[in-house]
Formats: C-alpha cells, structure tokens, sequence
C-alpha cells in the first residue's frame, strides 16, 4: 500500500505542474491503456454480453469525464519559449483520484465477491477519460497554433 500511495503522489505532482504539449507523444499512454484493457479482457475467464455492456457503459462515462476534464485543463502559449503548454486542474486532479480510488475498491471487492467482470469494466473509465482528455488538448493545441 506505501508504494502505491508513492507512485499516486508522484502522479499527483505530474499532474498538477505546467508542462510542454507534444502532439507525437500524447497518444503513447493511451496506447497503452487500450493494451492493458484489452489483455485483461482476453485473460478473463467469462466474457458475457452483458461485460460488454459494461464496458461500453465504462467507456462512454470515461469519454464524458474525459471531455470535462479536458475542458478544465490550462492551455497556453509561452512566448519566451515558444511553446505551448497545458496544466491540469485541481478539479480534473480530484476526478482523476476519484477513478483511481473506485477502480481500487471495486478490485479489493471483486476479489471477494468474483466480480471480475466489473473491474475489468472499471478500466474503460480511465481509458474514455485519458483518450478524450488528450483529444480535447489536441484540438485546443491545434487552435493555439493555428
């Protein structure tokens, strides 16, 4: 649990700072999430119809949260550098931690209660999130630099 709340922290400062948009890098961790969600899909053991409609349930309240999200987010230009950067909220932060904190609590009770497909579901709401926040800082990205 110490190194968890370790890796959260380091996560949380991540988010919080100004840092340099770069459109070739943005989409590396959604890559990755979309790995993670589909070999997790692939190892369980019963895959319903009805895991599919939490999925795509999961995935839809991800994309709304990540829409917010990327709304709230601080997109600007730095002149001295030339650069655009972007930061993200306390709002977008808190939601974030939120997610976590849900998908954490729903594995911890799915291992009890053999509900893997729920958690599996669970992690469509990063995944929405995480693509449709880097979609909206790339269109607004894309609209700074004309």
């Amino acid at each position: 649990m110490g190194s968890y709340l370790g890796v959260l922290i380091v996560i949380i400062l991540l988010m919080v700072r100004e840092k340099q948009i770069r459109p070739t890098r943005m989409w590396i961790t959604p890559m990755l999430l979309i790995w993670l969600a589909c070999t997790s899909i692939l190892n369980s053991d019963k895959i319903t119809p009805i895991s599919f409609i939490l999925y795509f349930i999961c995935l839809i309240i991800g994309i709304g949260i990540g829409i917010w999200r990327g709304k709230l987010e601080k997109i600007r230009v730095n002149h001295e550098r030339g650069i655009v950067t972007s930061q993200s909220s306390v709002a977008g932060v808190i939601v974030f931690l939120g997610i976590l904190l849900l998908r954490l609590l729903a594995a911890k009770w799915g291992k009890e209660h053999a509900i893997i497909a729920l958690t599996n579901a669970l992690m469509f709401i990063p995944l929405g999130s995480v693509c449709a926040r880097r979609y909206i800082i790339y269109r607004r990205y894309k609209q700074l630099i004309g």
